[in-house]
């Protein structure tokens, strides 16, 4: 088994309260901050650290993605086809418009979802789609979270953010997901 260094830049708060936590803790065991941060790095439970783990595993598939896609210009380009498909899901977003989430075309580089505004700064959240297959999962996973928003559900996963929907509520979203899905000529 290996022994990983872990390097992370906590912020201004974080470095005065693990400051203060090391200062009261040096005087009963002789902790310093390195010893503090090793004792909490050890203490989280397996949950946590599959959390972790799933968390990084997500993360290497999006830079996988990333990688693969940026390799060469022409892989950058979507097909006039993927950009139609594309479109015909972008059009789904629109009963969902607001000035918190938009969807732009982005030509040949396909679509960008733009997500939480702040005036002056603009948007926090950018995300460029460049199959429908991905735009239409990014749209069915914001309706899931629209119908949960303030509710315990919205902190499941999508599959039981649905189960937990009444039934009518089950059906509505079915039948707009498959409006949408019929619209959009996308076969799953």
């Amino acid at each position: 088994m290996g022994s990983y260094n872990l390097s992370y830049t906590p912020g201004f708060e974080q470095q005065k309260r693990l400051s203060d936590l090391a200062r009261r803790c040096r005087g009963i065991n002789g902790w310093g901050v390195q010893e503090l941060l090793q004792h909490a790095a050890t203490a989280n439970n397996k949950a946590d650290i599959d959390l972790k783990l799933d968390f990084l595993e997500d993360e290497v598939a999006r830079f996988e993605n990333q990688f693969c896609s940026q390799t060469t210009r022409e892989q950058l380009c979507i097909s006039d086809e993927e950009h139609t498909n594309c479109q015909r899901v972008a059009d789904a977003f629109r009963e969902i418009y607001s000035a918190d989430l938009l969807v732009l075309d982005a030509g040949r580089y396909g679509f960008v979802k733009l997500q939480y505004f702040h005036p002056p700064f603009g948007y926090d959240e950018a995300s460029i789609f460049t199959t429908g297959r991905d735009l239409w999962t990014e749209w069915i996973s914001l309706r899931l979270l629209a119908l949960t928003k303030g509710t315990l559900m919205a902190d499941l996963d999508y599959q039981d953010m649905f189960q937990c929907l009444p039934a009518e509520k089950q059906q509505e979203f079915m039948d707009n997901r498959n409006y949408f899905l019929d619209h959009s000529g996308i076969s799953l």
